[in-house]
């Protein structure tokens, strides 16, 4: 199942992007090299998510049990090409199974776990499973039952731990008759059916090659610079392409130890970071903040200074915590910005030195309509370009602003159905339109994300990004977090609402805000005129902003008055 033409593979393997090394081959080469090193490490309170005491596995033991699950997949008739969807917290079984799975030349589609039956019901009228694997149990409550009438009747059924349904059947206690078959698995080959967060409707299915996922980790492996045996504390879920390729694909390039998170929880989290020794791990920008407020501490400060750096993405971090982490612990903060579909931007050190700067933009590095640009890349060895979505135009001058179109080895081959490759947003050079916003700097070295096409609020005819105003706004006192929304209004056609998360014992009224912002010089167009304190921000089941869910709440003027501060 190779999606790509010839011609294509071949000028990547030129390039250097692509090669002939599955992600098979390289976990083999890395089981073979150094067996006793410590290799996948349970979170200590995997008692309290799934079943069994927290595991610590060396590379050898789970070279045996990825042989073990591979036999026990091809003894049900799975083998090269089969989809199996999965629905697995972040526990060892996890990735051994991811493991066994392209080891027999299957194909992987991970499942969010905040997924119920509705949903999975969608993601199976898309794509055509083969095989469902997933947990009897969740927390100490049924998971996979009510899950079982969305699948089709074809549908393999596959569990871990006790407490399934009947009709399914247990793999993790299975001992299989013999051992796997060998299967040959080009580089090419689809290694994994990712889904995107549906926020603009159904789920699209993204297909990636084993050459995709090698691409995506390449440069920010590069960026970060760790050196072998390094741990990775990973608290992502590992069902979108930014967590396998940012998170999984560089622990199988350090070949340390990989440490599971799942759920997020801040008190394991940092147990975690002080008992085992973690060189690099990946947090929200929230958590940023909340490890700055707890750096004091005496028994974190040793598990901060062992760390060689932190990624952040998802949304505007603070460019001061950005500026603290550098100037008291010397950590690198790199800021992240993917997709799915291939985006992968990264502001590090090497190429953004100022801290502050950092956590705003990213280098222009890839725009193929910059002069200054010629060879240089993105992260992940791809190039864009930025196009006006009123013109269609390219844009290349300093402070313009476009949609970015992106090509590259990362860059899926078009959304993935049962009908074929969808390609409809594809451009005739092979540009993919992302739908994002960039900026270019005033200096135009350097690009800022504005916000989505079709996020943009719009006010009496001016334009508003939520992100940018998101940035503006995250340091105003108290906060933990928050997010902007637009909500209708019959004479300026929307305005801003603000939804605010205090830290606790601090309190935030709109005049505060509206002070802040004249403090500050914003222009009013763009001020909130309503305010709502709430306890948490929603998420996609990817850990993103759901900024449509806080619309959908203002369009409900029953719980829009509820906890609202009007100007």
């Amino acid at each position: 199942m190779i999606p790509f033409p010839a011609d294509q593979a071949a000028r990547y393997r030129a390039e250097g992007h692509w090669g002939d090394l599955s992600l098979p081959q390289m976990f083999a080469q890395t089981c073979a090299r150094v067996p006793e090193r410590p290799g996948l490490i349970d979170a200590p309170n995997r008692t309290e998510v799934f079943e069994g005491p927290p595991r610590r596995l060396t590379y050898a033991q789970m070279d045996a049990e990825v042989a073990r699950y591979a036999a026990i997949l091809q003894a049900q008739g799975l083998g090269k090409g089969s989809l199996i969807a999965t629905q697995l917290p972040n526990i060892a079984e996890m990735i051994l199974i991811y493991l066994a799975v392209s080891r027999i030349g299957a194909v992987l589609s991970p499942i969010s776990m905040a997924y119920r039956a509705a949903e999975l019901r969608g993601l199976a009228q898309v794509a055509k499973f083969d095989a469902y694997l997933s947990v009897g149990s969740l927390r100490g409550q049924p998971f996979y039952a009510e899950r079982l009438a969305a699948l089709p009747a074809q549908v393999l059924r596959l569990g871990l731990g006790s407490g399934l349904p009947e009709g399914v059947t247990r793999i993790d206690t299975l001992v299989p008759d013999r051992a796997a078959t060998p299967v040959t698995i080009d580089a090419d080959d689809l290694f994994a059916v990712f889904w995107t967060s549906g926020t603009e409707g159904v789920p699209k299915a993204v297909p990636k090659t084993h050459n995709n996922m090698m691409a995506s980790s390449l440069g920010a492996w590069r960026i970060l610079g760790l050196p072998d045996g390094a741990n990775i504390l990973a608290p992502f879920p590992f069902v979108n392409a930014a967590a396998m390729g940012g998170l999984m694909m560089c622990w199988m390039r350090t070949a340390g130890a990989l440490i599971l998170h799942h759920p997020f929880e801040i008190g394991t989290f940092l147990r975690q970071l002080v008992d085992e020794d973690i060189a690099y791990t990946m947090v929200a920008p929230t958590v940023l903040v909340y490890l700055r407020d707890k750096a004091s501490d005496p028994a974190l400060q040793p598990a901060l200074h062992r760390l060689r750096a932190i990624g952040t993405g998802s949304a505007p971090p603070d460019p001061e915590v950005f500026a603290y982490f550098q100037d008291q612990f010397a950590i690198p903060v790199l800021n992240f910005f993917g997709s799915n579909e291939g985006a992968q931007l990264c502001s590090g050190p090497d190429r953004v030195a100022d801290p502050r700067r950092r956590a705003r933009f990213f280098p222009r590095d890839g725009d193929e309509h910059w002069p200054d640009g010629d060879g240089l890349r993105t992260a992940n060895g791809g190039t864009f370009k930025l196009v006006d979505p009123a013109s269609g135009a390219v844009v290349s001058a300093a402070g313009a602003l476009g949609e970015m179109y992106i090509r590259g080895p990362s860059l899926l081959p078009g959304y993935y159905s049962t009908a074929g490759y969808d390609r409809s947003k594809f451009d005739p050079d092979g540009f993919f339109a992302t739908a994002d916003l960039f900026q270019i700097s005033d200096c135009g070295q350097f690009i800022c994300f504005h916000a989505r096409a079709r996020e943009l609020i719009v006010r009496g005819g001016m334009k508003i990004s939520p992100v940018e105003l998101d940035g503006f706004l995250a340091p105003l006192p108290g906060v933990r977090e928050l997010a902007v929304a637009p909500y209708a209004d019959p004479q300026m056609g929307e305005k801003v609402c603000l939804f605010a998360v205090m830290a606790p014992g601090e309190s935030l009224t709109l005049a505060d805000v509206l002070a802040f912002c004249d403090h500050h010089g914003l222009a009013k167009f763009k001020w909130p005129e309503r305010l709502i304190l709430c306890d948490t921000l929603p998420r996609t089941p990817l850990a993103k902003l759901d900024r449509k869910a806080l619309a959908r709440r203002l369009a409900d003027e029953a719980a829009f008055q509820q906890g609202a501060e009007h100007a």
